[in-house]
């Protein structure tokens, strides 16, 4: 039999298979315990949240065009004002794909809406949740500098809203511009549909309308479930695990912005009625450039991008702009954004072609998986003759292999920022943050198996947040959560080691952006480290979300201006369910200053302080695992009278 190590290190992860070494043998009945040690405990207990047989809502989701297409009219000014928005978080029901099911949206939209400002501007969003679980949402990118409080990580931040509750959130857009998006931060339902594209202007970006590009689009790309998040938790769980397999789930299909059309996907489950909405366009001016802005809004995949007989040049990275290379395919990891300029000039307004996105399969178990969206030309009022015809198929040659090695863009290229900052000093600090997956000892005793960083695997305490216990004690003392502390003003160093052989993952660090002073095969100590000249690096790239390999390292380096404590996670969903998740602590005694809305402490009043929740993905604590797995290729039981797709 094959021993538990060997069978837990197989289920951590789905983007590649590791077979650790034991010599103890182990019975049935041990692996089923460490499966359900491995994927954490039921949160429909604690959540009251609908499983797969509950009677999907009567609304239906819409589709708001406005969303991608932004608008020349909006004027980028260094007048600032106060922009606000309305969102309720609600469930309806949506078929992205052509498959039916409930999702959780902001306003019944989905994606979530646009928010769109300027630098200096202050964003106030007034969030009812109408949901039966509690929720968070937070800004991704937004470095929050002056309004920790504001940064929706329940646990970490925040208590979560909980449900039929409202909160507001507000903060000031500090000296910031780019591509940025906000999601949910609760559980998994950032998976469920709980996310949208936050786009900052300002006179001072590098990258100028008019100048640099004509017109500018959000494409939004993810992996998607057929199944609730919650449902696929439980599942996951149970004895027979996830449509027959303990590990975590590969995307049912990919979506670009609000859909695509899949009835031809060889993946599709037999006997399952594929109702979808047409598929996704895309529309460019002919004769003029176009700024793409990428967002991978997904829970597991990269995905890579490309457009047919179209190169395009890479012009920003996360929130930064560069001078990058003119390419023909681009590869996002989770929570990255590119923007890329297009210049449509192979046709006229009518024509159209291919635009490609697939799974970056050599991180996925070599699974093959793509769709496509119609780059379609227009003319200046963004009208054409519709030939009706699919677009001809013409790749471009030199696109990556379904199973080459995943790789982040900087990993292949030179990507030189805009606005030069060289790291030309020493750093006050250097500490590390080292993560891997295994077996690892709870705060109660008790063994957790799953991922962790420096030996301690998240534990949320999501009625007991960090934040607040630091402002009110100057320091955070639980053990449920790895913390690096600096507590010095300056510039600092953080080395992250990827320990996992084979497992590559997505690191996203909250509040701040990071200059990327090194990368490098193995685990790198600080000692080590400390020995190396790093005090005169040209102009590194910065960003907020990095892919580190497995069996890698990258040295980041941080300068401490934004007082705070902010989350240090890898995003593919999975991953943070079972405790991928730290915190980074910048000068606690600054934080003492800090005010507490008096509606941001009382989401916390009249709740359980002890009770463990969801990290963001996790989930809360159940006495035996339930299965609520649904074959996918036995076609659904639920009232299938309601057709339609998605609304414009």
């Amino acid at each position: 039999m094959r021993s538990l190590t060997s069978l837990i290190a197989l289920l951590s992860c789905s983007t590649c298979l590791i077979f650790a070494q034991s010599t103890t043998d182990t019975g049935l009945g041990d692996i089923q315990d460490a499966i359900t040690s491995y994927l954490g405990p039921s949160y429909a207990q604690v959540s009251g949240s609908a499983t797969s047989d509950d009677p999907l809502p009567s609304e239906y989701a819409t589709s708001n065009k406005k969303t991608f297409i932004l608008s020349n009219d909006f004027e980028i000014t260094d007048q600032t004002q106060i922009r606000e928005y309305n969102f309720e978080i609600k469930a309806v029901t949506a078929n992205p794909d052509g498959y039916e099911r409930q999702i959780y949206t902001i306003n019944g939209e989905f994606p979530g809406p646009l928010i769109e400002c300027n630098t200096g501007d202050t964003i106030r969003v007034h969030v009812k949740n109408s949901l039966d679980i509690p929720q968070t949402i937070h800004w991704h990118g937004i470095s929050q500098n002056g309004s920790n409080v504001m940064d929706g990580v329940p646990g970490i931040t925040q208590c979560p809203i909980p449900p039929g509750q409202n909160f507001t959130y507000e903060f000031p857009i500090v000296q910031q511009y780019g591509t940025y998006w906000y999601h949910s931060h609760f559980a998994n339902t950032m998976a469920d549909g709980i996310a949208g594209p936050f786009i900052v202007h300002s006179p001072d970006d590098p990258v100028q309308r008019g100048r640099d590009y004509d017109n500018e689009r959000v494409l939004l790309i993810q992996d998607w479930m057929h199944d609730q998040s919650t449902d696929i938790v439980a599942a996951l769980k149970s004895a027979d695990g996830y449509r027959g397999s303990p590990g975590a789930p590969k995307g049912d299909s990919i979506l670009i912005n609000d859909g695509h059309a899949s009835p031809d996907d060889p993946n599709w489950p037999e006997g399952v009625e594929c109702n979808p909405p047409p598929r996704a366009e895309v529309p460019v001016i002919a004769g003029q450039r176009t700024r793409f802005r990428i967002i991978n809004t997904g829970a597991h995949s990269m995905l890579r991008v490309s457009m047919d007989q179209h190169e395009f040049e890479v012009a920003e990275v996360d929130t930064d702009p560069v001078y990058g290379p003119t390419i023909h395919e681009i590869p996002v990891a989770p929570a990255q954004r590119y923007s890329i300029i297009v210049n449509a000039t192979l046709g006229q307004a009518g024509d159209k072609f291919k635009l490609r996105v697939h799974v970056a399969a050599g991180c996925m178990d070599k699974v093959q998986q793509d769709t496509w969206a119609v780059l379609r030309y227009t003319n200046n009022n963004e009208e054409y003759d519709d030939k009706g015809e699919e677009p001809e198929d013409k790749p471009w040659d030199d696109l990556a292999a379904f199973d080459s090695p995943c790789r982040d863009l900087d990993d292949q290229y030179t990507l030189s920022p805009r606005v030069a900052i060289d790291a030309n000093v020493k750093p006050l600090q250097t500490l590390s943050l080292s993560s891997k997956f295994g077996t690892f000892l709870g705060t109660q005793g008790q063994n957790i198996t799953g991922f962790a960083f420096n030996n301690i695997s998240f534990q949320n305490q999501i009625w007991d947040p960090v934040l607040p216990q630091i402002i009110d004690n100057g320091k955070y003392t639980n053990e449920n959560v790895a913390q690096v502390v600096f507590d010095q003003d300056g510039y600092v160093d953080l080395i992250l080691n990827n320990l996992d052989g084979g497992i590559d993952h997505p690191y996203h660090l909250h509040g701040n952006e990071f200059q990327l002073i090194k990368r490098g095969d193995g685990n790198l100590t600080v000692e080590e480290a400390q020995a190396m000249d790093l005090s005169n690096i040209v102009n590194p790239l910065r960003r907020d979300t990095i892919f580190i390999p497995g069996n890698a390292y990258a040295i980041l380096r941080i300068r401490t201006d934004n007082p705070g404590v902010w989350a240090l996670h890898c995003h593919i969903g999975w991953h943070l369910a079972v405790g991928k998740l730290a915190t980074v602590i910048v000068r606690p005694q600054d934080m003492q200053k800090f005010k507490q809305p008096e509606d941001w402490k009382g989401l916390c009043a009249g709740q359980n302080s002890t009770q463990e929740g969801p990290a963001r993905r996790s989930v809360a604590p159940t006495s035996a695992p339930v299965s609520h797995l649904r074959n996918p290729r036995d076609a659904r039981s639920r009232d299938r009278s309601r057709k339609g797709s998605m609304r414009d």
